[in-house]
């Protein structure tokens, strides 16, 4: 167990904080400090969320691990960073074991809609002090609310049985760069074990940017990036990602309209196929057929509307369709010979239903858009790699349980044998698998995970095919040649260039309106609801906010019907405009 020692930090802080682009300023940090005496780090931020509300918080301690015992929640911006240690090695955050004997399930919890949220330089492990896990609802890093824009850089996930990142909430934005996805393997459903899931499966949540760039993915279950279903999703850059050993199918972005994918490594995706009972049902959710790494569709009607196309018109598929542009350029593409020659051998006996079916590089749908260019003017394949092998080294060979190999102690039984788990018992297992899960390191006294990641100190993921992307950097990511972290220039949050109010939308209104506020200057800032007698009868948002623009849902259905007036003031700076509520 235990407990945290923090203070406030004003220059020394403010020196190391500025090159990560926090949105601190003097006196709005706090350190925290992990001891080994049961305080958990929810129980310090929370009571500190509503109380002394700072919006950067510094983890200091590589030597103890971090513990929660329930949800980190913050309802504004804030910043989570890690000080790195020796070797680089980052704090790490892993659940308590709570006295009933349960495991915690979500870590960080963001619930502000406009808010901006950075996290940086942690490890973040579902594995609890006790080496159990969470298998029904492990989750690293939720948003709940609208237009959140999330900034993950250089972070471990380990061990999220359900899902390292997921949201629910209409046009959030995320940049997810140099992480580590580890393990994301449960024996509950091999559909369970994401890295990044939007949480609406087949409503409409639409995304508003994606941006993936030099992570890992290594051992997962399902999805890589599962951002768009049947919502819409503006933009999409996937470049320089390491997939390697994904037991289902890497992607659901059948109604992707602007994709970047490029440079990337696909090696053992999509490892476990489709079996009839899948076919077409859940990976195929309009057209019938067999799945594949890239996997589109056509538009669906609500797709095309959130892509400004009239769907009232006659022609609203062909101009929906002639508005994407994908391309999908300079990847690497492999299939173990352990792996179809397995497949092969099963199809081959007497299974029946479970049958599997190869899902390959592409599906005959999504190569006839591509090649269609007359409906499809905007996708693009140009230099793609496919049945190239990187030469990885031999514990990927392990993990995936190839014949002559051996699975070292604590990983499990291999992919393959885990396969044949899955497809015999309905997609529920009795083991797991994996690459070199972590483990305690119990040399120090405390519970910590082994460091450096031992796919660095193997080499495992340092490809030996001489291959260079066109854009001059290895393919994949290039940590594993590099062992650093790929300058990443964050998209800027947009400034506005004057302190302004919007009038309400709409007016009048029944029982909810939406009020845009923009910021030139960060600063306290408060927006505030008055009744035609000058009385307050709402605040809807105070508090330090950074420079940018935020929309706010104001509900008033337990108001009256009548005027109502909304003021927003920071500093000398004051707006006051008329709304009208009308039952």
């Amino acid at each position: 167990m235990k407990r945290f020692i923090y203070g406030m930090l004003f220059v020394v802080v403010v020196a190391f904080i500025a090159p990560h682009r926090s949105v601190a300023a003097p006196g709005d940090t706090l350190v925290v400090y992990a001891t080994p005496i049961d305080v958990t780090l929810d129980s310090v931020v929370n009571h500190d969320q509503a109380t002394a509300h700072h919006h950067v918080y510094v983890l200091a301690s590589t030597d103890t691990p971090y513990t929660f015992n329930a949800s980190v929640v913050v309802n504004d911006n804030v910043t989570f960073l890690g000080v790195l240690g020796s070797g680089g090695r980052p704090p790490c955050i892993q659940p308590n074991v709570l006295q009933d004997g349960s495991i915690p399930g979500h870590l960080f919890t963001f619930t502000k809609s406009g808010s901006v949220v950075r996290i940086e330089n942690l490890y973040l492990v579902g594995i609890s002090v006790d080496n159990s896990v969470n298998w029904g609802d492990g989750q690293g890093i939720t948003v709940t609310a609208d237009s959140v824009k999330c900034h993950i850089n250089n972070v471990v996930f380990e061990q999220w049985s359900q899902f390292g990142i997921s949201y629910s909430g209409k046009w959030d934005s995320f940049w997810i760069t140099n992480c580590k996805f580890r393990n994301f393997v449960t024996m509950a459903s091999d559909y369970i074990g994401e890295a990044f899931r939007n949480r609406n499966d087949l409503g409409a949540f639409p995304t508003d940017t994606l941006v993936m760039k030099y992570n890992t993915f290594l051992a997962l279950n399902c999805y890589v990036a599962a951002p768009v279903t049947t919502a819409a999703l503006n933009y999409w850059d996937f470049e320089h990602n390491t997939i390697v050993g994904i037991y289902k199918n890497p992607f659901f972005a059948m109604n992707a309209t602007n994709w970047i994918c490029d440079h990337n490594i696909f090696y053992a995706a999509y490892a476990g196929g489709m079996a009839n009972g899948e076919y077409p049902w859940w990976d195929r959710i309009w057209s019938p057929g067999v799945g594949a790494v890239i996997d589109l569709d056509t538009l669906s009607k609500p797709n095309a509307a959130a892509f400004g196309v009239d769907t009232t018109q006659a022609t609203w598929s062909a101009t929906a369709e002639a508005k994407r542009t994908i391309e999908v350029n300079d990847n690497i593409y492999f299939m173990p010979k352990s792996i179809t020659d397995f497949v092969t051998a099963w199809d081959d006996t007497a299974h029946g239903l479970d049958s599997i079916y190869t899902c390959g590089w592409m599906n005959n749908i999504t190569t006839n858009m591509f090649t269609n260019h007359t409906r499809w003017p905007g996708l693009h394949d140009v230099g793609n790699k496919v049945d190239v092998d990187p030469g990885y080294g031999p514990g990927i060979a392990a993990m995936i349980g190839a014949p002559g190999t051996t699975v070292p102690a604590g990983d499990g039984i291999g992919l393959l044998p885990y396969l044949t788990e899955s497809r015999t018992h309905s997609d529920v297992t009795t083991h797991l698998w994996g690459y070199m899960q972590a483990a305690p390191d119990y040399s120090s006294g405390n519970w910590n995970p082994i460091w450096p990641l031992p796919e660095q100190t193997s080499g495992d993921l340092k490809y030996s095919a001489a291959l260079t992307a066109t854009d001059g950097k290895p393919y994949g990511d290039p940590y594993w040649f590099t062992l650093t972290p790929t300058g990443v220039k964050l998209l800027p949050v947009s400034v506005p260039s004057k302190f302004d109010l919007s009038n309400n939308y709409p007016n009048p209104f029944n029982p909810s309106t939406d009020i845009k506020v923009s910021l030139k200057q960060a600063g306290v800032m408060s927006l505030k609801v008055y009744n035609v007698l000058g009385e307050l009868v709402k605040v809807v948002d105070q508090g330090y906010k950074p420079a940018g623009e935020y929309t706010y849902n104001v509900n008033m259905d337990n108001f009256a019907s009548g005027v109502y007036f909304y003021t927003l003031q920071q500093g000398a700076n004051f707006m006051t405009k008329k709304m009208i509520l009308l039952k």
